[in-house]
């Protein structure tokens, strides 16, 4: 709709009453007008390709074949009192290192190798990316992982390590400068064997393990740096960052787990 002008400089009625009974209201109805006009940049296809989010690791982006990110941070992870004997969770940093490497039709190769001196985990996989809309992205895919640890102080001779298999899925949303995304993975033990020094050694074959539900926020930090912040919950019978308290517990255990990551 044209705005058509009187001659001394007022608003006709052809723009109707908002405009010209109130110029209080003259703003609002700019702000509405134009709140309108860049509502399909704001909510829909345009926001991502203006400002799409860069070196996500969690968003299930489409990476050209080739095309590598590297992420660098920190897991923090709450044990059970049952398993520490402990009236508080103790907190297991983890630090983490994350690689994605673009395939040929929308697949990608996943690695991310964790460690805390005494316990490491080496995790390679791939997954399928599908585009459900230009923002909503998702991916299904599996991974599988290999543990060892060894407790040689203190006294102590211990030794343990492991195969897992996880698959997983995800889904998550660009909203422009920042990514939300949601994953489910399952975690089945292949083999895992723990060496106690004076308790000999103690073995487990092919059981599910339980799952995993994380969400993570990721958001530019600084220039083409991203940064991403992750919580996940775990419900699982063992999760290998505890070999060292030998749990002979055969239940579940809620394990909350916070995690950073930067891209690099």
């Amino acid at each position: 709709m044209r705005v058509a002008h009187s001659a001394d400089g007022r608003y006709t009625d052809r723009v109707g009453p908002l405009f010209h009974r109130s110029p209080v209201k003259q703003p609002f109805a700019v702000f509405v007008l134009g709140l309108a006009l860049h509502a399909p940049a704001l909510m829909g296809q345009d926001s991502a390709a203006a400002f799409p989010v860069p070196e996500t690791i969690r968003y299930p982006a489409f990476l050209q074949s080739g095309e590598s990110r590297f992420a660098l941070g920190v897991s923090f992870i709450g044990m059970p009192a049952e398993i520490v004997q402990e009236a508080a969770s103790i907190h297991w940093p983890l630090i983490g290192f994350n690689v994605k490497v673009g395939l040929p039709s929308h697949f990608v190769l996943n690695g991310e190798v964790s460690t805390e001196v005494l316990t490491n985990h080496i995790e390679a996989g791939g997954a399928y990316t599908f585009r459900l809309n230009p923002n909503l992205h998702a991916d299904i895919g599996i991974g599988f992982g290999y543990f060892f640890g060894q407790l040689h102080q203190f006294g102590f001779k211990d030794n343990a390590h492991g195969w897992f298999t996880y698959p997983q899925a995800s889904l998550g949303y660009n909203f422009g400068k920042l990514a939300l995304t949601g994953q489910v993975k399952a975690h089945i033990v292949n083999s895992l064997h723990v060496e106690n020094g004076e308790a000999g050694i103690d073995g487990s074959q092919n059981f599910f393990d339980g799952w995993s539900w994380r969400i993570t926020l990721e958001q530019l930090f600084w220039k083409k740096t991203t940064v991403g912040l992750s919580f996940q919950m775990n419900r699982l019978k063992f999760y290998y960052p505890q070999w060292m308290l030998f749990p002979t517990y055969d239940r579940y255990f809620w394990m909350p787990e916070a995690m950073i990551r930067f891209s690099l």
